[in-house]
């Protein structure tokens, strides 16, 4: 007996043994995914915080107008065509922290930050701690949402809200409280108050909630209640209506073609952050697109005991109806209506696919998921550093300092089209004399007011004459050709000012390598005087 009580004995030791180098694995392999965790953060964060490119025309035009009185800063926005709360928060911004490049563009950095556990909170009320975890980790690979985090625009803040007002509807589907549905109805106004795109977003919305309604028991209010607070945001919106609509029908964005069938190609290239034919933003594409569709049959248990698992926004299908929604509204209403399309307007439906894909993502098991997530997660950050070190923006510095090499306290400088202002000017001396073609206005915003029907009325042998009559020292032409509306304006007030100032030398010549390229051009004016 006592051999086999020392056996039994010995028996409970090994496996003791065993479950104790079982659960040294776990906790090792736990401190290794944790590890790994922090350092994808640190280095996406990290991303986020510099870019080495100035200012181009959209940053340039955002801090001009911001840095305005506020009176000033909302009559330049019935030009821009912007809403007006992110500009409000960078007026206030500026006037605390300066009006340099990585001032301006550090209220974005701020924004996109703490965009990471807003979207790891939505995740998490969606479908557990794992979704949220994955969630967090593809935002912060995202190379869309690093690019827009180091811009000086309101996207970082629109993703930020969305993931804001996804959070505020959560909350309400569980517990409608007058608190949680005014959570709603304020984040619903300041969206709509910040990118005109929002409102897609919140139309998709409201369609989910919509569709929600007659599948809800009479004892269960929350998609009528919260269907009711997301439209009662529009009450906020009221003091800025009549602006908006004058936007809408005088200003719009004729730089832009409409969206066309590759518009969706575009945004998903736009989101991995390569251009068509690269292998990595092809798999990070498939890998996301093939994790979207993992959602949409899934129906994962509710993240704690005590929540419903019958709650609209743990459903996978209302993710994946608000991002698809989203763009599909967008694009279809800007093709109808001859609007301009851009990828970086789909920055509302970021939030909504990512925590989609998180619930795809969380169907895959054990190493498998692992092995997946970190594998768009590495990709996404290779795609991020690469775009990072690559960053050329515009060529503005260039020309500026071309320009400061040899420009005298008389000298002009005359841009053409008038979008190559804001850029190039900000970095010149105050007091050099500047003007923008076609009003030979002052360069730092663009009046996009009846752009085309301006553009079109426009006279390059008119502002040649007037330019002439102007020149007493050197005058510089930066000028780029083929902008939409203006034709072979640019090029033809060339040839005038030629004819009429004097004799011309290339001084630079646009860079293919830059999205906002330049070429720069200075006419010594005629030592006789001009005809």
């Amino acid at each position: 007996m006592e051999a086999a009580a020392a056996d039994a004995e010995t028996d409970r030791a090994l496996e003791s043994a065993k479950r104790g180098a079982a659960l040294r694995g776990r906790t090792g392999a736990g401190l290794a995914v944790r590890i790994c965790v922090v350092a994808a953060l640190v280095l996406a964060i990290g991303l986020r915080l510099h870019s080495s490119s100035p200012l181009w025309l959209d940053e340039a035009l955002s801090a001009n107008i911001a840095g305005l009185p506020i009176p000033d800063l909302v009559e330049a926005l019935r030009q821009d065509g912007s809403p007006p709360l992110y500009y409000l928060l960078l007026h206030v911004w500026m006037s605390a922290f300066g009006h340099s490049d990585a001032s301006v563009r550090s209220l974005s950095v701020v924004f996109a930050v703490a965009c990471l556990p807003t979207i790891y909170a939505v995740g998490r009320r969606a479908a557990g701690r794992d979704a949220g975890l994955i969630s967090m980790l593809l935002l912060a690979s995202c190379p869309f949402a690093v690019r827009y985090a180091t811009e000086t625009r309101m996207y970082a803040m629109v993703m930020l809200l969305s993931g804001l007002w996804l959070l505020a509807l959560q909350r309400c589907d569980e517990r409608p409280t007058p608190a949680r549905l005014a959570m709603v109805s304020v984040s619903s106004a300041a969206l709509a108050l910040t990118h005109y795109w929002t409102f897609f977003l919140l139309a998709a919305g409201g369609l989910v909630l919509a569709i929600a309604i007659p599948g809800h028991s009479s004892t269960n209010r929350s998609p009528e209640l919260g269907l009711a607070a997301l439209c009662s945001g529009g009450i906020l919106v009221i003091p800025w209506l009549p602006t908006m609509m004058f936007q809408l029908t005088h200003t719009g964005t004729p730089w832009a073609q409409p969206p066309g069938a590759d518009a969706l190609a575009q945004t998903l290239r736009a989101w991995t952050g390569l251009n068509r034919g690269s292998w990595v933003a092809w798999c990070v594409g498939l890998a996301l697109i093939g994790a979207l569709c993992l959602a949409a049959p899934a129906h994962p248990e509710a993240p704690h005991p005590s929540a419903s698992a019958r709650r609209l926004w743990a459903r996978p299908w209302s993710l994946s109806v608000l991002a698809i929604g989203t763009l599909a509204l967008g694009l279809s209403a800007s093709r109808l209506l001859s609007a301009g399309f851009a990828p970086r307007y789909s920055a509302p439906a970021v939030v909504p696919a990512i925590v989609a894909v998180g619930f795809g993502l969380r169907r895959l098991q054990g190493r498998l998921r692992s092995c997946v997530v970190a594998s768009i997660v590495i990709l996404g950050l290779l795609a991020s550093t690469s775009a990072a070190h690559n960053d050329r923006r515009t060529q503005a510095a260039r020309t500026a300092a071309a320009i400061l090499r040899g420009a005298g306290p008389d000298d002009l400088v005359v841009y053409c089209p008038d979008q190559l202002g804001p850029a190039v000017s900000r970095l010149l001396p105050a007091d050099l004399h500047q003007v923008a073609y076609p009003t030979l206005g002052a360069p730092q915003r663009v009046d996009w007011i009846d752009y085309q029907e301006r553009n079109a009325a426009s006279s390059p042998l008119a502002a040649a004459e007037a330019i002439a009559r102007q020149a007493v020292g050197t005058v510089w032409l930066v000028m780029a050709p083929g902008y939409r509306t203006f034709a072979k304006q640019c090029e033809q007030l060339d040839l005038y000012l030629t004819a009429f100032v004097g004799a011309r030398t290339l001084v630079q010549r646009a860079d293919k390598q830059y999205f906002e390229q330049q070429s720069l051009l200075r006419y010594d004016v005629k030592p006789l005087g001009r005809k």
